[in-house]
């Protein structure tokens, strides 16, 4: 065995293997919506209806179906599906396309300070705009005037690779086309994100605190240039964000709650306003009526649908890796070493053994994250802090499931934002932390980065 393969056996420890074929444990799937193999008949049939839950459409109340009213009165789509179409990822507009009409893009607002000359462990407490709340919201329940629309210029510049290779990089630039409740203010930042996809996320929910905690360097002691960061949502600093692109959510449930009451503008069990993000300037939207019923518990999401959504997004399993057996897959990861970017892109994690689900406990899965914040420089900065994370700093993304992206939802978009329209693109606007990797994969031949691609695709 040469020692290429040795390593990639070590790395595949746990997995099922058949004959020459290795695969984790965790699927045999080719989409982002079956649940991990190994769970109990009971939650398997829960799965399936939490699923349902997922994908219905909410209307408006006053109305008969009392189980699904509630949206809004401001909201961005109508069901959680609409976003995270088959639990994939989004896809930012296109040029000059009204951006209200793809459901898989929103504009997050926040307050942007003066400067970060702070201690390097403040915490910035997420602050909407006075108006406009933490999220604009483009649709709207009837006699409720929405909150506008935006639309996207993209301005475009070109890198040139060491063997002289071209790559069009694109940036979007935001342009508000209607504000309907007067402007936004001075303080107020705002960001774009596009839906990420919704796999594995049981499995980064059990991740052990001490495990995240132990791979943070903040200040870079080992000198290798990655100065990771837990991502810490609390002043007191005992709750570790895990989910969003700032890990602002510690938990599946409340990035599910948060989601339902901003959204779709739904009242939940942990966020219990039935006017969602609706602000005190917003007078109408407030005495709007909601659909809160007292056969759900003065609710329009209620404690079971949570329970239900929450297992299907933890259960639902990420897509095995493919290719494995191929030489050129081996010879990519070899190359993904090289770079460093296994440096944050951690390929293995384990899970503990306090799961409320026993197919969780004590997993060995292979995510590509390290589940830290990293300085990911001035061209992929956001337009506000979060929590621990100042607008330069991401959680890093996990990498499962890249290649499946377009067969999953129908269109790519890689990276917050969704501006890079490739693996390639995206690679290349990693700054800060990363511009060493990046400066690596701008000189390896075409030969090479075809081999890094094919294995980052496989995952």
């Amino acid at each position: 065995m040469t020692e290429n393969s040795r390593s990639f056996s070590m790395l595949m420890a746990g997995a099922l293997c058949t004959g020459f074929f290795c695969f984790p444990s965790y699927a045999f799937a080719s989409d982002y919506s079956r649940p991990l193999i190994g769970i109990s008949p009971k939650d398997k049939l829960d799965f399936h209806i939490g699923e349902s839950v997922f994908q219905k459409f909410w209307v408006p109340a006053p109305s008969s179906t009392t189980a699904s009213d509630g949206l809004g009165p401001l909201f961005n789509t109508r069901s959680c599906n609409s976003c995270h179409l088959q639990n994939g990822r989004g896809h930012a507009p296109i040029a000059n396309e009204s951006g209200t009409t793809v459901p898989s893009t929103l504009i997050r607002l926040g307050k942007s300070y003066p400067n970060y000359n702070l201690p390097a462990d403040t915490i910035y407490p997420h602050i909407g705009d006075r108006t406009y709340g933490h999220q604009f919201q483009g649709q709207s329940s009837p006699g409720i005037l929405p909150e506008g629309d935006y639309y996207l210029t993209y301005h475009t510049h070109t890198e040139t690779l060491n063997d002289g290779t071209t790559v069009e990089l694109r940036k979007p630039n935001l342009h508000w086309s209607q504000l309907n409740y007067g402007d936004l203010e001075d303080s107020t930042g705002f960001t774009m994100l596009v839906s990420p996809a919704l796999v594995g996320m049981g499995l980064l929910d059990n991740i052990p605190d001490e495990n995240i905690i132990a791979n943070a360097d903040p200040d870079d002691k080992n000198n290798d240039g990655i100065s990771g960061k837990v991502s810490w949502v609390d002043s007191n600093k005992s709750i570790i964000g895990r989910f969003g692109y700032k890990a602002a959510a510690p938990s599946v449930s409340i990035q599910n709650q948060t989601a339902f009451n901003t959204d779709l503008g739904l009242s939940t069990p942990l966020k219990t306003a039935p006017s969602g993000d609706c602000t005190e300037l917003q007078q109408d939207c407030l005495a709007s009526p909601n659909g809160n019923s007292p056969h759900l518990g003065d609710l329009e999401v209620d404690q079971q649908q949570s329970r239900l959504v929450d297992l299907f997004v933890s259960l639902s399993s990420p897509p095995a890796m493919r290719n494995i057996s191929d030489p050129l897959f081996l010879e990519g990861k070899n190359l993904f070493d090289q770079l460093g970017c296994a440096s944050c892109h951690i390929p293995k994690m384990n899970t503990g053994e306090k799961s409320k689900f026993a197919v969780l406990n004590n997993r060995t899965f292979y995510p590509f994250t390290d589940m830290l914040l990293h300085d990911m420089g001035p061209e992929l900065a956001g337009g506000f802090p979060s929590f621990s994370a100042i607008p330069s700093e991401w959680r890093t993304a996990p990498l499962w499931g890249m290649g499946l992206s377009k067969k999953v939802s129908g269109r790519v978009g890689f990276l917050h934002d969704g501006r890079a329209q490739t693996i390639e693109e995206a690679i290349l606007w990693h700054g800060g932390e990363a511009e060493r990797s990046q400066g690596h994969y701008k000189n390896l031949n075409k030969e090479q980065r075809k081999k890094l691609i094919y294995f980052l695709e496989s995952l």
